[in-house]
């Protein structure tokens, strides 16, 4: 195939003109005229951050006034701050970073003078008022707590306090919380009125606006507005580094994280263009020389990134490896492979073709900046921050283009010396270097698992707090384990288990459950089926007897097989009543076609009639393998009495010899943008459109997680969209499922017979939308903050916990998965979040099901 593309140095960015004024009191305004589209991106840089700091430096004062100065001023309360943006459409957010704080809002350019007021009446007639000022301190006191139980934010805060031994740069944005709490407000306000004034703010505003109405309206606003005396923050240089720097930070976790860094020059400085090319050809993507080493070949490590960081004058080259949970791997041969790669390239220099995709993936990286008014405002702000040249990026890009392999080669050399290295590493608080012992305990969560004699895992989770214990069998099992001839067979199985065994009948067990005043309940699922049983803590021993005779002696008598079976038909034929069962059904069928995940748990009239005693009692036998099964125990018990009881209700000669069930299948997606419809006598109209997912232990599970959170309360822009502005639906929502093989992402809504092509049309554009606009960073902290939320709320109870805990062992994830899933929630980017949405819901690879009634004759 010929490669008809232009190289990089042919490709031009038109940025569109940009005007530049200084008032007379010194308020520095920077504006972009771009009328492609009626939005404005309005945002304040003041030159404040946490290496301007002072006498409170390491304090994090830039980052409370930050959250402090929209609470209130001379003119507007809190609320009628927000609402006075959100009535014109406008949004406001802030960060804080090394040098600057920035605020900005993005609105409807007809409201582009409102905004213009909110703004600089915030920036320079706040008061920081009282009651607020409390209630902040405790917003950001959790904040540190979210921070500090970051692995990622843990390991950049240890790397740069390592690396950095002088330069501010060794103080985290958010500051130290002992010397954070130290902070009151009179300290805040004395630190506003120093920087918070005309000559040390840039005003910088992007889209749809006249440049001189403007700086008219500017110079309005801020008449009155005096300069002041501004005091140049002193800020050490960094010594050059001669000798190796190193650090260790135990933390609660199982996976090792370690950085290696190198000292480097600021943005400004010529070799800044080479290292950062380097940065992007060493470990930028999935084709990056260290992710395709490291990760992909050797399968050493789970991920690695690496980063040029040059905010200023100085800077740092690093790479951050992050290991396989529970890996054997240590971080010695890690860094001596890190450190083979970094020798190649000064020793070969690179190939024009991987230099030149280094050069295209730095160009559309500037170039996405300019597809909204935010990114250009951005961009066009921190070029008058780091050069004082607006045109800055242009010249940077061009620069770029010019840097040959060569160049690459010299700052490799130059930069990259032993004695220039510094390397942190975050390890599980249980070092990796302790012998295996026949328990392992998870501390965060205080989950043990045991390795009985029978080769089963227990896992088991303690809690006092009420005199309750649940005991459950996990079995490897579910719809992967059937076959279409004998679809429904594992329900139908299950629910059989307390049907009779060789000691008591079913009568017997229904009885004894009801005089120790416990429950029974089972679950079946497309990966797994479980039997468990809680009772009173004085109880547990009975209760172990009851569930080992259960699963070791069913009889499945014919009455009660014959019984259930009936039953099972009966629950296939309510189906019908139930248009959003029917819509999950035909999606499953169709967007797997003869994949077990495709099958209805249910079976079908046909199958269920095929199915006889015999064929339960086989299927049955398959499954109980130690491989297969999963024991898991929380509440309040004795723990040694417990696995004694377990040694003794479960010996090893309960597995037989068989080879245990089947998981084996792959899932090859049948949906080709395809459209079914399912007649029901239902008045109700369903749509329910089905993406591929992903699998229970896939990368992009955190990902996925954070967007069907996002869409599916009433917040969502699902919900606006289509039930707020258009009445089109009584419900809307996401949802998935995640199995062992790949899953499925599910939009669904409820709405009338008439509505059913138009809301299929709306979900369709917003899944579009979603695909290539991604997700906002509000939608993602909202999310990530309630999901965050809901998986505590879920795992309160210790059952719940070692369930959960037990589910993740059966799967191979590991005894601590469930909080490094939680971490890497808590800890996901929006970036991540954006690349899963455009990963699994680009293209046509859906199927839409439509469930409404029947068409009158």
């Amino acid at each position: 195939m010929t490669d008809n593309s232009k190289p990089t140095s042919s490709v031009q960015l038109e940025r569109p003109a940009i005007s530049k004024y200084v008032l007379p009191n010194g308020l520095t305004l920077l504006v972009q005229e771009d009328h492609s589209a009626p939005v404005v991106s309005m945002q304040a840089w003041c030159a404040a951050g946490s290496t301007t700091e002072g006498k409170y430096l390491g304090c994090g004062i830039s980052h409370i006034l930050e959250h402090m100065l929209f609470k209130g001023t001379e003119r507007r309360g809190n609320s009628e701050i927000a609402l006075a943006l959100q009535n014109v459409g406008g949004y406001v957010n802030a960060y804080t970073s090394v040098d600057r704080t920035v605020f900005h809002v993005d609105l409807p350019s007809a409201g582009w003078k409102t905004a213009l007021d909110v703004l600089t009446d915030a920036i320079f007639h706040s008061t920081l008022p009282v009651d607020q000022y409390s209630k902040e301190q405790e917003v950001i006191r959790r904040e540190f707590a979210m921070s500090n139980d970051n692995p990622g934010n843990s390991l950049s805060k240890l790397l740069f306090a390592t690396a950095f031994a002088v330069h501010p740069y060794k103080y985290p944005v958010i500051g130290h919380l002992e010397l954070y709490n130290k902070l009151t407000r009179e300290d805040v306000l004395e630190y506003y009125h120093k920087y918070y004034v005309p000559n040390n703010l840039t005003f910088v505003i992007a889209g749809d606006v006249n440049p001189e109405e403007v700086k008219t309206e500017l110079d309005k606003l801020t008449t009155g507005i005096e300069r002041k005396p501004l005091e140049a923050p002193v800020i050490p240089d960094e010594p050059a580094q001669l000798a190796r720097r190193e650090d260790e930070k135990p933390f609660p976790t199982d996976t090792i994280r370690m950085a290696m860094s190198y000292h480097t020059p600021g943005i400004t400085d010529p070799d800044a263009y080479a290292l950062d090319l380097l940065a992007v050809v060493a470990g930028d993507g999935d084709s990056s020389r260290f992710n395709r080493d490291l990760v992909e070949n050797k399968k050493m490590l789970r991920s690695v990134d690496v980063f040029s960081y040059t905010p200023g004058a100085t800077g740092l080259w690093a790479a951050t490896a992050t290991f396989h949970p529970g890996s054997t791997v240590s971080t010695a041969e890690v860094e001596s492979e890190i450190t083979r790669l970094l020798e190649e390239f000064k020793n070969t220099p690179i190939g024009a073709t991987e230099l030149e995709k280094a050069k295209r993936k730095a160009l559309a990286d500037r170039a996405a900046e300019g597809k909204t008014m935010e990114g250009e405002a951005n961009s066009l702000g921190n070029n008058w921050f780091v050069a004082r040249d607006v045109y800055f990026s242009d010249t940077y890009l061009q620069k770029l283009q010019q840097v040959t392999a060569a160049d690459l080669q010299s700052v490799a050399r130059k930069y990259f010396t032993p004695g220039n290295l510094t390397v942190v590493r975050l390890v599980p608080e249980s070092s990796a270097k302790a012998p295996i012992a026949t328990t392992a305990k998870s501390k965060s969560s205080e989950l043990e698992q045991v390795a009985l004699k029978n080769g089963a895992p227990l896992v088991l989770k303690k809690d006092n707090k009420v005199p309750l214990f649940t005991v459950r069998a996990i079995v490897r099992g579910g719809l992967l384990v059937e076959n279409a001839k004998d679809s429904g067979i594992g329900k139908l199985m299950l629910r059989l288990l307390d049907k009779g065994t060789t000691h008591r009948s079913a009568e017997q067990i229904a009885d004894e459950i009801e005089n120790l005043g416990g429950s029974i309940q089972t679950e079946f699922g497309n990966n797994t089926f479980s039997l468990s049983i809680e009772v009173l803590e004085p109880d547990a021993r009975k209760a172990m007897d009851l569930l080992s005779d259960m699963l070791l002696n069913p009889v499945f008598p014919d009455s009660e097989f014959q019984k259930e079976k009936v039953q099972q038909l009966a629950d296939i034929k309510l189906e019908q009543d139930k248009p959003l069962v029917l819509a999950g059904n035909a999606l499953k069928a169709n967007l797997y076609g003869p994949h077990p995940y495709g099958r209805n748990s249910l079976g079908t009239a046909e199958t269920l009639a095929s199915i006889t005693r015999e064929d339960v009692v086989r299927f049955y036998k398959n499954l109980w393998q130690p491989r297969s099964v999963v024991f898991a125990a929380g509440g309040s018990f004795d723990r040694d009495a417990l696995v004694a009881a377990f040694e003794k209700s479960f010996p090893p000669s309960v597995f037989g010899a068989s080879a245990g069930a089947s998981q084996n299948l792959d899932v090859a997606f049948q949906g080709r943008g395809q459209d079914v419809l399912v007649a029901t006598p239902k008045q109700q109209a369903i749509v329910e459109i089905g993406f591929p997912g992903c699998q229970v232990d896939s990368p992009d599970r955190p990902a996925l997680e954070i967007i069907n959170e996002a869409l599916s309360d009433l917040g969502s822009r699902l919900f606006i969209r289509i039930r707020e502005k258009q009445s089109l639906a009584y419900f809307v929502g996401t949802n998935q499922m995640l199995g062992v093989k790949p899953g499925y992402f599910i939009f669904y809504a409820g709405t009338e017979a008439s509505k059913g092509e138009k809301v299929r049309s709306e979900l369709l554009d917003e899944i579009h939308n979603i695909a290539t606009g991604g997700l906002t960073e509000a939608e993602v902290s909202r999310a990530r903050a309630k999901l965050v939320g809901s998986r505590l709320m879920e795992s309160q109870t210790a059952p719940t916990l070692a369930y959960k805990g037990g589910l993740n062992v059966l799967y191979g994830l590991g005894l601590n998965y469930e909080d490094q899933l939680n971490a890497r929630i808590a800890a996901i980017t929006l970036q991540e979040v954006n690349q899963a949405a455009a990963k699994y819901f680009s293209g046509n690879n859906f199927v839409c099901v439509i469930v409404k009634p029947q068409a009158k004759p």
